[in-house]
């Protein structure tokens, strides 16, 4: 590995990074020299991210809303490096429906997964990243910005809760040294994308959204930043403006 890359020596553990903005953000810092703990439900697809990813890379199937499956994850990560740079938060579910007909268990599940896990993680990896300095990244949603959120209200709530527990997390680590980062994609060609336009009837024309690999070089060129900055809040959206579907 050529230790003139900016990641050389770095660890990274992207959580989603079975396809999508998590599998495009792990092939990129690997690209950029740092060892990825590529993490994702989905056996198959993680072990395929990790694969490309390289030899330094660590295929970690896992369920971050598992306290006991989170505590394996983070001991095989200190068992393999040592050490932990960055964390990276790319996991997360949709959902759609309107709020007067939603079982409130849809509601539980959504919380579960889109803030409750995140924080979850947050909280057994903080220890590693305080020693080195490290950086968070949280992948949200420009819903936040969203002028109408009919039938996505659910989904809305937790991106806009997510955001206060990442705001309010960058307040009470920055002293220790930690950057917290929230990166907002807007459209994204991703497998969640293809289907919420399959299920509305919309024709889906990838080449027009933001690409998976558009978000990942501007999540890692946030983490490039000298000391003495910090991004805080990344829009990004697609150059080509249409009616949103999600």
């Amino acid at each position: 590995m050529n230790p003139k890359l900016p990641f050389y020596n770095r660890v990274a553990l992207v959580t989603g990074a079975g396809r999508g903005i998590g599998k495009a953000t792990s092939l990129h810092l690997a690209k950029l020299g740092a060892s990825v703990i590529c993490v994702a439900r989905t056996q198959s697809e993680v072990e395929s991210c990790a694969t490309q990813a390289g030899p330094k890379a660590l295929a970690v199937p896992c369920d971050i809303t598992s306290p006991h499956s989170l505590q394996e994850l983070i001991a095989r990560t200190h068992e393999r490096y040592k050490r932990l740079d960055y964390l990276i938060i790319s996991s997360g579910i949709f959902h759609r429906g309107f709020l007067a007909k939603t079982p409130l268990s849809d509601f539980d599940n959504l919380f579960a997964v889109n803030v409750k896990a995140p924080l979850s993680l947050i909280q057994h990896t903080l220890p590693l990243l305080r020693e080195n300095n490290g950086q968070i990244v949280i992948v949200n949603s420009s819903i936040i910005r969203a002028a109408n959120t009919a039938e996505r209200g659910l989904y809305a709530s937790t991106q806009s809760a997510l955001k206060s527990l990442t705001d309010a997390l960058r307040d009470e680590i920055n002293a220790e040294g930690v950057k917290v980062i929230s990166i907002f994609p807007g459209t994204t060609a991703t497998p969640r994308q293809e289907t919420i336009h399959q299920a509305l009837g919309k024709p889906y024309n990838p080449h027009l959204l933001l690409q998976p690999h558009d978000v990942a070089i501007a999540l890692c060129n946030s983490l490039l930043l000298p000391p003495t900055a910090e991004a805080t809040d990344i829009f990004i959206r697609p150059m080509h403006k249409f009616d949103t579907v999600a």
